[in-house]
């Protein structure tokens, strides 16, 4: 029988984690209030596919700054109180937010693999956003493999994973394939000719309808063991 993990309490976790520190990085942009750790997504259909997909780090807001203020708010509801509803609360807020993220269009073919937003995972290597949107440094890279990424492979059990950008694959690759689990990235080099990034999408797509067949054949899932 599958059981389903306590998002509430994971998403939680990650929200309230304080491992790092300015002492840890100066590219670590972190408070109290807008700026927390940011755990990722889950849709409720995932389980059909198991298609996970990971970015460098969580940006920050600018033209969106009006819908970051309701996810964010949301995201400190949780922290301070780790229940269902507030879960709940925080998901109907991504649902509102996560369309303002480049993920969602450009970044990753969703429509073209014939997936929703519901269909899929999200987490970053490093949950926390980084002054001026700069790459993280290796010890945040570090501290957020070890302490969320890995647990969170675990928990979701994906059968494939999509980085988003070569950073991302670089990373968080090793330990994917550490696991047995299949990867690609998304090349999201600017040098790349449109010809090159649509070969790179059209590549993803066939290897997202490979590893996921069972979900674009309409089949669902056996019972797997709980983690």
């Amino acid at each position: 029988m599958t059981i389903t993990p306590a998002w509430n309490k994971e998403f939680a976790n990650v929200i309230s984690c304080e491992e790092c520190s300015s002492s840890t990085s100066r590219k670590l942009l972190r408070d109290k209030h807008e700026n927390v750790p940011q755990p990722g997504w889950v849709g409720n259909n995932y389980e059909r596919t198991r298609l996970l997909l990971v970015g460098q780090n969580p940006g920050t807001p600018k033209s969106r700054a009006t819908a970051d203020l309701p996810y964010t708010k949301a995201l400190r509801d949780l922290r301070d109180n780790s229940n269902e509803p507030q879960y709940q609360a925080l998901v109907a807020a991504l649902r509102v937010f996560i369309p303002h993220w480049p993920v969602h269009g450009s970044y990753f073919p969703l429509d073209e693999s014939g997936l929703t937003l519901e269909d899929i995972a999200y987490c970053n290597i490093v949950r926390c956003r980084t002054q001026a949107d700069s790459a993280p440094g290796t010890k945040l890279v570090a501290n957020c493999l070890s302490r969320h990424f890995s647990r969170w492979l675990e928990l979701l059990r994906p059968q494939a994973v999509v980085f988003i950008g070569k950073w991302a694959a670089e990373r968080g690759g090793p330990i994917v394939e550490a696991a047995g689990i299949p990867y690609r990235f998304m090349n999201r080099q600017r040098s790349l000719s449109s010809e090159e990034r649509t070969e790179n999408r059209i590549a993803v797509v066939n290897f997202v309808h490979t590893t996921c067949e069972r979900h674009f054949n309409g089949a669902k899932y056996d019972d797997v063991p709980s983690v």
